[in-house]
């Protein structure tokens, strides 16, 4: 399985008349807090709790889990598997509609949420995108599901996202290609400054440590734990030490293997000294 996530631009009217308009290939096969027998009424149910959030930009999450050609899942367990999914990624307490599409020669259903909560706050916040990929990733395996040929497990769309995800998004991917590299925060900064984004620390007041990292890029900032909860000043000393320990214990482990193999090659030395001198031994 696999999941394709769109932040649309779309709204909800538009995403609801595509997923479940035609049904003759979409069939709804569960649904929270929205009405599935017309789709005019499913869209209007949404875009009334938007409104508890007018000011949220694109609302509309959409996302399509996807199987291999061939693969069969029964509509009870695709239902499960929605509803694990969407708890995975943290998009809770709020409605949703999950519609399995029949229209190709492999299965795939399309998920429908809204970003604005029943409570009138945004859920599904941060790294959205990342966690689907991860969460395809943990339910294909403990479901046993097929990995799919030829195509990534963490296969993804990022469609239309509102400029400041993209800025988040572009600043998590620059710090996981370049952190396996660094050597502490200062060998991170310098990096990133490569790429066109900057670092800053929050101080303590009384000692002045490092109590926070924030990172920012064409104008726009965001604490460290607002990219990721890796990315925070204490995830990334966390990886950036367990990066060490690696290093060090590969160090060793050379530094082993090259005394032993100087102990070999002395070890074999002496007995072809030892071999040379019972020949000379028994030539006398």
């Amino acid at each position: 399985m696999i999941a394709k996530t769109f932040l649309t631009a779309q709204g909800f009217g538009q995403s609801c008349a595509y997923v479940c308009q035609d049904l003759s290939r979409a069939v709804v096969l569960t649904a929270e807090g929205v009405r599935v027998h017309d789709v005019r009424l499913m869209a209007a149910d949404f875009e009334w709790q938007h409104g508890l959030m007018p000011e949220k930009e694109k609302p509309v999450y959409h996302c399509v889990l996807s199987f291999p050609k061939g693969e069969r899942v029964e509509d009870e367990r695709l239902v499960e598997l929605g509803k694990r999914f969407l708890e995975k990624i943290g998009m809770v307490n709020t409605q949703y509609v999950l519609v399995k599409h029949t229209d190709t020669d492999h299965l795939h259903a399309h998920i429908l949420a809204n970003r604005v909560d029943n409570d009138g706050e945004p859920t599904g916040k941060g790294l959205i995108i990342e966690r689907g990929i991860k969460a395809a990733r943990e339910l294909t395996e403990e479901y046993g599901l097929q990995l799919d040929k030829g195509k990534r497990l963490d296969r993804t769309k990022r469609e239309a996202l509102h400029e400041p995800d993209a800025k988040r998004y572009k600043i998590y991917e620059a710090i996981k290609e370049v952190l396996p590299e660094c050597k502490g925060l200062d060998d991170l900064e310098k990096r990133l400054l490569g790429r066109g984004i900057t670092v800053r620390y929050r101080r303590d007041a009384g000692t002045g440590d490092r109590v926070g990292i924030s990172f920012r890029t064409d104008n726009c900032s965001f604490k460290g734990s607002r990219i990721d909860k890796d990315c925070s000043l204490k995830g990334l000393e966390r990886t950036l030490e367990l990066q060490q320990e690696l290093r060090l214990a590969e160090i060793k482990r050379q530094e082993e293997m090259k005394r032993a193999q100087q102990l070999e090659m002395e070890s074999e030395q002496r007995r072809q000294e030892h071999k040379l001198h019972r020949g000379l031994s028994h030539g006398l």
